[in-house]
């Protein structure tokens, strides 16, 4: 077989003619192949790879110009402006407890940071969380209570509060004060501006519909200020960290919640909130003709009943008596005309484990009046007390070192920011009943027989 060579190979010169056995051409014709295709890959990797590396040099090219330039823009549109560098928070500054095991630990830790002068970078981080203050004018010496411990005599606030939890709530997020829309109508069905119904019969076809809007009016909620200065000898601050905390929930929430309760009862709107027996809203009963003095009669409660007007008729989800604690002794002996009992003590009814009195939740308070008096019993329709904290609570606790230095104690300042009042301040005038209503219900004055 005659082999023509193309390149100089095998010691042949390029163009020659060599004859050889058929077996030898095939062996060399298949070794030249398999060189050439070698050789032409390695000339593609050797393209490709000068490819990749013009085209990343491009790009890196192009980037920097963009780089470049949008840096002298931005220099150019801050001039004259120092560039503040933004940085997210530190996972320990997000820490609601401040990094502190209870209340009583966090305590001991200022106590040691202002007066020992030993250095915790606990008490060092919340010092430069608040507000750019320094140690030297931080409550006094001392620092404010982290956000955790706050909270928890907030929750603690509201389980002893008998009114609290049931009311309305409307958080003020920012300012002071908020303005909360609520139906204006004096007579129930008159819910437009025109004194009617917002709506009319149409008996004809093509008859016109009378344009009508209803009337709303706003009341405004203005937080209130509360507080308390709470001392703490040094001696309980030093023995026992965990009597401190209990310490200083219990009084402070306890302290707090009967404020609270007294305030959302007989407040009187000054400086505080307007409590339910303060309310242009309230429906007072009369007393039963000859009634002896000081008693509660069944006619009594089913007349104050007869007088209680809820935004939906029949919801009764927000509805309570409130009672003086001595009254309960009068409701246990209440029966209907069948003898019938009126009045279920707590735990009598498993399903229901709050007392009943004709099957409304009772609720008892120190706050209402003595039996006899007005506001001795209440029934009152939570949904229509307004209530009005911060954002969070409201609660705003700190400790002072200094303050009773020379008696060997500390002290715990709790402020606390709160408004409530009723969403209506007059009865609702009723069609056909010679009676007005109300959300808030209360029995008249019997103290002397017949009155």
């Amino acid at each position: 077989m005659k082999v023509k060579f193309l390149k100089d190979y095998l010691g042949q010169k390029k163009d020659s003619i060599l004859d050889l056995p058929e077996d030898q051409a095939k062996v060399a014709v298949d070794t030249a192949v398999a060189e050439a295709v070698a050789a032409d890959i390695k000339d593609l990797d050797e393209a490709v790879a000068g490819i990749q590396k013009s085209m990343t040099e491009q790009l890196e090219a192009a980037a920097q110009k963009i780089t470049t330039r949008v840096i002298d823009q931005v220099s150019r549109g801050l001039k004259g402006v120092r560039p503040t560098l933004v940085i997210g928070p530190d996972r320990e500054d997000l820490d609601p407890t401040g990094g502190f095991k209870n209340l009583g630990d966090f305590a001991q830790s200022v106590r040691k940071h202002f007066t020992h002068k030993a250095s915790d970078e606990r008490i060092k981080r919340m010092i430069a969380k608040a507000d750019g203050m320094d140690e030297n004018i931080l409550a006094d010496g001392g620092a404010l209570v982290p956000t955790e411990y706050a909270n928890q005599l907030y929750r603690d606030v509201l389980a002893e509060s008998v009114l609290f939890d049931k009311a309305r709530k409307y958080p003020i997020n920012i300012g002071n004060s908020l303005f909360i829309p609520v139906r204006s109508i004096t007579e129930l069905g008159q819910t437009s501006s025109t004194g009617t119904s917002l709506g009319t019969w149409l008996n004809a076809d093509g008859a016109i519909i009378n344009p009508s809007k209803p009337v709303y009016g706003r009341v405004q909620m203005t937080l209130n200020r509360w507080g308390t200065l709470l001392p703490v000898t040094d001696e309980l601050l030093q023995d026992n960290n965990v009597a401190l905390s209990n310490f200083i929930f219990d009084e402070g929430g306890i302290a707090l919640a009967w404020d609270l309760n007294q305030a959302f009862i007989s407040g009187t709107g000054t400086a505080q909130p307007q409590g339910i027996l303060a309310s242009g809203a309230l429906v007072t009963v009369p007393a039963d003709v000859n009634q002896p003095g000081f008693t509660i009669s069944y006619s009594n409660l089913v007349n104050m009943k007869s007088r209680l007007w809820t935004i939906r008729p029949g919801d009764t989800s927000g509805v309570v008596w409130i009672a003086h604690p001595d009254a309960e002794a009068q409701f246990e002996q209440l029966k209907d005309a069948s003898g019938r009992n009126l009045y279920y003590a707590a735990g009598t009814i498993q399903q229901a484990p709050e007392a009943r009195l004709f099957g409304i939740p009772v609720v008892y308070s120190f706050h209402c009046s003595a039996v006899g008096n007005p506001g001795d019993v209440i029934l009152a329709d939570l949904n229509q007390y307004l209530v009005s904290t911060k954002v969070g609570g409201g609660i705003e606790a700190a400790m002072s070192m200094h303050l009773y230095f020379d008696a060997a104690e500390v002290a715990y300042r709790i402020i606390y920011r709160v408004d409530g009042k009723t969403a209506r301040q007059a009865p609702l005038i009723i069609p056909n009943s010679a009676n007005s209503r109300s959300g808030f219900v209360a029995l008249a004055a019997r103290i002397t027989v017949g009155s």
